[in-house]
């Protein structure tokens, strides 16, 4: 890590700070504070925000099963690329992953909550990445070619509170 990175997290807006380890404590602690105005702002739109939606990992886990393959058949033909398979990981910070040596992509179980058009935007998301690796104007032509609508439902994603207890 080479920056500190200050994060406000939900549901409690919980403030969690990443820094390098040569980082001294006091610098740290300065730098929190400096940035008080910011995290009140943050907690105070964290707790404005409607309660979150509890999923059950079971019940997603089995949706996904059901709801994915015929995505990705249905989108690895449309796009030309071939995936190997899928798998299904409780992710905290991603909604999908890429392997693109192996041909295989990670979706987050929380997905399996989601209505579907946001699971299909995240299946072409990742496939497409098959194509193009990075986030750049390629990728991005790719998603607007298959998805004119990629950026509502992007949005819609991370407006998107589901959680499991």
């Amino acid at each position: 890590m080479k920056n500190i990175r200050l994060r406000v997290v939900g549901p409690e807006g919980q403030v969690k700070v990443s820094a390098p380890h040569r980082v001294p404590h006091s610098f740290i602690n300065d730098f929190v504070q400096q940035k008080a105005n910011w995290i009140a702002m943050q907690q105070q739109a964290i707790r404005a925000l409607p309660a979150a939606q509890i999923a059950d990992e079971n019940a997603c886990r089995v949706a996904l099963k059901e709801r994915v393959p015929p995505l990705i058949d249905y989108w690895q033909a449309q796009l030309g690329v071939r995936c190997n398979g899928f798998r299904v990981r409780k992710m905290h910070t991603r909604w999908g992953s890429c392997n693109i040596r192996t041909g295989w992509i990670n979706l987050s179980l929380i997905l399996g909550a989601a209505e579907h058009e946001l699971l299909e935007y995240i299946v072409v998301h990742e496939l497409v990445h098959l194509h193009e690796r990075y986030h750049n104007a390629h990728f991005y032509s790719w998603m607007a070619r298959m998805l004119p609508d990629w950026k509502a439902r992007e949005a819609k994603l991370r407006a998107l509170n589901l959680r499991f207890q």
